[in-house]
């Protein structure tokens, strides 16, 4: 009898189908980011939206030979426009601190800076606490030895007996035991005639090619950054020299009244160039510049148009002016009713008249300049006197 065979049947192993769609869905995410990373590089953004092209349907490329046997490629023009808005300075805000002092100056002008006139000036200091020092005047010449890279480029300081000893004078005038004197140093800057005379970079130009000129001489283009870079080395120096202050003169436009007349600057730009961009511009420019400076900052204004807004005539704006801590002063023709009224009308408040007022937090000095009088604590309580010599009647 046959024996039934005893087989062993071990347990059979079982086929895992699982992990095939594992491993597919893994390698479908590992190719999606191959292909995301590689594809970057033939990615196209424009107005329509995002596009990829690839090289291989792209078109065979354009090319050329250049005059020097080099092949170039060829590409298709571009139609673009680009719009460039007028700078906007709406948005800057006040920078002032408070507790402003009031100024009560006279002024000096150059030739009487030495040291018997400023010696007088200070004894006459009783009511006053400052003085105006004409550091820079029209004619360009520097009243000290300035190491301002346009000076030493130019020759624009000329030594002399008298600027010699100007270190010395400033010095001596911080020193004085018995007046604590605000010193304030006056240069100009858009009129520059020994400046106007020896570049040809800096000036305003007509459409001949030779400088701008008006009844008042050459002008210099506010918009010239070699002109805003030495207006900040002057500042520095003269700070440098102890002076508590620099006020800055005829930073203007010339007012163009003939309208043949064309104006041709010293930059290329790609907007139209316009009086209040370049000065406002200037003013940006110089007061970014010197604001960690301890000194302060001041600069004239012509205009009483420019106390409400931009005056497109001379490019002046004080309500920027007042943002940017330069404190405005008027000039010497000043109506003080008339700028009153002009500092109420855009919202200014006056603590005692023009001599202070307040824009948002901070608070600012406004100062007038006066010939051969002083005005009384109702009209202001600061001032710059300037004393003139009244024409002898025959």
């Amino acid at each position: 009898m046959a024996r039934n065979s005893e087989f062993y049947k071990g347990r059979r192993k079982k086929r895992s189908y699982a992990i095939i769609p594992a491993a597919v869905i893994i390698g479908i995410i590992v190719l999606t980011i191959v292909l995301f990373y590689s594809m970057q590089q033939y990615a196209v953004i424009s107005k329509d939206g995002v596009s990829v092209e690839l090289p291989l349907l792209e078109s065979e490329e354009k090319t050329t030979v250049d005059s020097e046997g080099n092949v170039v490629k060829v590409f298709d023009p571009v139609d673009a426009s680009i719009t460039f808005d007028d700078p906007d300075y709406s948005g800057i805000e006040a920078q002032v601190g408070e507790d402003v002092p009031a100024m009560r100056a006279i002024y000096v002008s150059s030739e009487n800076i030495t040291q018997d006139k400023l010696n007088e000036y200070a004894d006459r200091l009783s009511v006053g606490n400052a003085l105006v020092l004409e550091m820079k005047p029209v004619s360009g010449n520097l009243m000290w030895n300035s190491q301002a890279q346009a000076a030493v480029n130019y020759g624009l300081y000329v030594e002399t007996e008298q600027t010699r000893q100007i270190p010395e004078l400033i010095a001596g005038l911080k020193a004085r035991e018995d007046k604590d004197i605000y010193l304030v140093a006056e240069i100009n800057v858009c009129r520059d005639a020994l400046y106007a005379s020896r570049s040809t970079t800096v000036c305003l130009r007509t459409e001949l090619g030779g400088n701008y000129t008006d009844d008042e001489g050459a002008w210099l283009d506010p918009y010239n950054t070699e002109l805003r870079q030495y207006v900040i080395d002057m500042c520095n120096e003269l700070y440098d020299m102890g002076f508590d202050e620099v006020v800055l003169a005829n930073v203007l436009h010339p007012t163009i009244t003939d309208e043949n007349t064309k104006l041709v600057y010293t930059r290329d730009m790609s907007s139209p160039p316009s009086a209040v961009n370049a000065v406002c511009g200037f003013a940006v420019s110089v007061a970014d510049a010197l604001q960690d400076r301890p000194g302060r900052l001041s600069i004239y204004c012509y205009s009483r148009k420019a106390l409400v807004g931009p005056d497109t005539s001379n490019g002046q704006d004080a309500v920027l002016f007042m943002k940017l801590v330069i404190e405005p002063m008027a000039p010497e023709d000043a109506d003080f009713r008339e700028y009153r009224e002009a500092l109420r009308r855009i919202g200014f408040k006056t603590s005692v008249l023009l001599a202070r007022v307040t824009l948002g937090q901070a608070e600012y000095r406004f100062v007038p300049v006066v010939v051969n009088y002083l005005p009384s604590p109702s009209d202001s309580i600061s001032w710059v006197l300037i004393d003139k010599e009244e024409p002898k009647s025959e």
